[in-house]
């Protein structure tokens, strides 16, 4: 078992992570991730709030909105860092009317997905880590969500991501697929597949699935979103993100 402290995840860089919700027409899908930077001389507070576009899984305005600031001396607080993420992102989800609606489905609790993890337990949390969720949700006809890992083109130099024995990686990066299976078992949507991995996620070394949340609008199709956590190697150790996936259902 996982001993995870909040309080203790000063020396790491492990992501928490808040759902903000949906839009009322499911067209938009929030939620903010957080922690403290483990590069520089101090523990610097940061946080990213993504806004998702369910339509095209694509974010709001290009990208996230991200406070942090990896300086040596930074003096930025986790809470100064959260308040000023949450203003700046407090017009665009009040515009499409985004706040918490949905429902979660499925969760991995050995994630800890609410809590920022302790260092010395961010490896283990990686070992452990499933790649495979069964929603509860029986009226979306969901009866596994899959994760795959796969190898993609970088944008990045990830040949160190790799041992010995994965073979000719040159220009490849290890990338993800997400498809949903029904409840005969067999695969009826792929909700994502990489083709190319950015150079943000910092040349993974592992994906898995933390938790899945639905919404059913009014008249429409029900809407996914699956957080999948990416482990890469950070500054002084190994990083835990979030990466939310999100599609309409077929």
């Amino acid at each position: 078992m996982l001993m995870m402290v909040a309080s203790a995840a000063q020396a790491g860089d492990a992501a928490a992570r808040r759902i903000i919700g949906f839009s009322p027409d499911g067209t938009y899908f929030a939620f903010e991730q957080y922690g403290t930077i483990d590069a520089g001389a101090s523990d610097s507070g940061w946080s990213e709030i993504d806004i998702i576009d369910t339509r095209t899984d694509e974010f709001v305005g290009g990208k996230p909105i991200r406070i942090v600031d990896e300086t040596e001396e930074a003096t930025l607080t986790l809470d100064q860092a959260r308040a000023q993420a949450a203003a700046q992102a407090a017009p665009i989800l009040a515009q499409y009317a985004i706040a918490a609606r949905g429902e979660r489905t499925a969760l991995d609790r050995f994630t800890f997905p609410d809590d920022m993890v302790a260092y010395q337990d961010i490896a283990r949390l990686e070992q452990v880590s499933q790649k495979w969720l069964s929603p509860t949700y029986d009226e979306l006809g969901i009866s596994i969500i899959q994760l795959d890992q796969i190898l993609a083109d970088s944008t990045m130099d990830c040949s160190s991501s790799f041992d010995e024995q994965q073979g000719a990686t040159a220009g490849k990066a290890f990338g993800f697929r997400l498809t949903l299976q029904a409840q005969d078992g067999k695969p009826f949507q792929l909700l994502h597949e990489d083709k190319t991995v950015p150079g943000s996620r910092n040349c993974p070394t592992s994906y898995s699935l933390s938790e899945s949340y639905a919404f059913t609008p009014d008249g429409k199709p029900a809407v996914l979103a699956v957080l999948v956590q990416r482990f890469s190697q950070g500054f002084e150790g190994l990083d835990r993100r979030f990466i939310a996936v999100t599609g309409q259902l077929r």
